[in-house]
């Protein structure tokens, strides 16, 4: 016989905000100590988040099994459609066990299907083999051309710990500590950038590994790894819904006078400070570049962005995700650029520009805590404008150099404004 007694509901909102207080320690974000969750199911001992709710291993399991296939044909052992789940008790009624699921927030849409599960294990595969092609990358680079300048310690005044871990935007915790409309805008931000790279491809048929590019001079660095850049964070912009929802002329703007200061955070995406090679993350055959080729332009710049590189990543932890916003904030800023002209609808492009700054501050805030998130978040929209300072100062060296217009891609003319 069931017994009337109730188990509590518990609150995941205020776990969740509880479980988020217990992770920082000093500001910083450490490992979680996974013995304080509490299933929301069975109330059992949890490992972490499974379907976007805190469970045990095995209401995970039974979840699984269950959500898209039994929900209406399981029915309740006692007729009461109300059973206590406990740990002692999960076993007795699948019914009401699944029911206490759905109650609490587990979601099935979130189960993978055989075919997502393969593509899941496939990229964890291409990714494991592209760390290893990296370390094969860098033991070439050290042979093959002269080193990085080693960076000094210009920004010991405003240096912050290192992470703990390595940052893998596979598995990032930090979204599921913000409201489920920010959780949902940068999960659309990886999936366009994901999307720009994919539908933007710079691979020789026939190779599965990245091919190492020597290039000759500033033209050749224009014409392919600027301009496969500039390619993927346009189509970035064009799946963007605030970028979209522009005056077109306006749109036009924003890229002409923007893209080359883009162009220096995509770098740093790109670019591995240790080994020197600049290679998209995530395309185990895309082309590579040794990141020293900017000396094509001038010595000055590659110092400068090199700098740059080093500063920004440490900054950021490595997390592409901030890089990415800083990249969605810089595309919607208006003045950087001394020949700008007037906006059309200036009130749309800088409500949409506080879209992605509301957004960077409540990831940062998340990400380091509240006691760093300030002092980040102003480094990082100094680093932005360092990217234009730099952007100007590469247009105004291209400049110098007469490029002849017919040597250089039409899109890149554009944004050096040499037509």
């Amino acid at each position: 016989m069931q017994s009337d007694h109730r188990v509590p509901t518990i609150n995941t909102t205020a776990m969740r905000q509880q479980h988020r207080k217990r992770s920082y320690s000093n500001g910083n974000f450490r490992k979680r100590d996974r013995h304080d969750l509490i299933c929301v199911v069975c109330h059992a001992p949890a490992m972490g988040y499974n379907f976007d709710q805190i469970t045990c291993e095995s209401c995970k399991a039974f979840f699984r099994r269950n959500a898209l296939n039994n929900s209406n044909r399981l029915k309740c052992r006692a007729g009461t459609n109300d059973c206590v789940i406990t740990l002692e008790t999960r076993k007795r009624c699948k019914y009401c066990r699944l029911k206490r699921c759905f109650d609490n927030g587990l979601r099935k849409e979130w189960i993978m299907s055989e075919e997502e599960k393969r593509t899941k294990k496939q990229k964890i595969e291409d990714n494991r083999r592209l760390r290893a092609i990296s370390q094969r990358l860098s033991m070439l680079s050290e042979s093959s051309y002269s080193p990085l300048i080693a960076p000094d310690d210009k920004y010991s005044q405003f240096s912050f710990e290192n992470c703990e871990d390595t940052f893998d935007e596979d598995s990032n915790e930090y979204k599921y500590f913000l409201q489920d409309n920010d959780r949902s805008l940068l999960t659309k931000v990886e999936e366009h950038y994901t999307q720009a790279v994919r539908l933007n491809i710079s691979v020789i048929k026939g190779y599965d590994n990245p091919c190492l590019r020597n290039l000759n001079d500033f033209i050749d660095v224009l014409n392919e790894p600027a301009y496969i850049s500039a390619l993927r964070m346009i189509t970035l912009f064009k799946l963007t819904q605030e970028f979209n929802s522009l005056h077109e002329d306006d749109r036009l703007v924003l890229v002409k006078h923007n893209l080359m200061a883009i162009l220096v955070i995509h770098f740093c995406i790109c670019t591995d400070i240790n080994s020197g090679i600049f290679h998209e993350p995530n395309t185990p055959n895309d082309f590579c570049y040794h990141a020293s080729e900017l000396r094509n332009y001038s010595d000055a710049i590659y110092i400068r962005t090199i700098d740059l590189t080093d500063e920004l990543q440490k900054l950021c932890c490595n997390d592409h995700l901030i890089m990415k916003l800083l990249i969605l904030i810089i595309i919607f800023s208006k003045g950087a650029d001394y020949t700008e002209p007037v906006l059309i609808e200036s009130q749309r492009v800088f409500h949409a520009q506080n879209i992605y700054i509301r957004l960077l501050w409540n990831y940062l805030n998340v990400r380091f805590g509240d006691d760093q998130t300030a002092c980040r978040f102003s480094r990082l929209i100094f680093c932005c404008m360092k990217c234009h300072s730099i952007a100007r100062e590469t247009k105004e060296t291209i400049t110098k150099k007469d490029v002849p217009n017919k040597k250089c891609a039409p899109l890149m003319q554009s944004i050096l404004q040499i037509l």
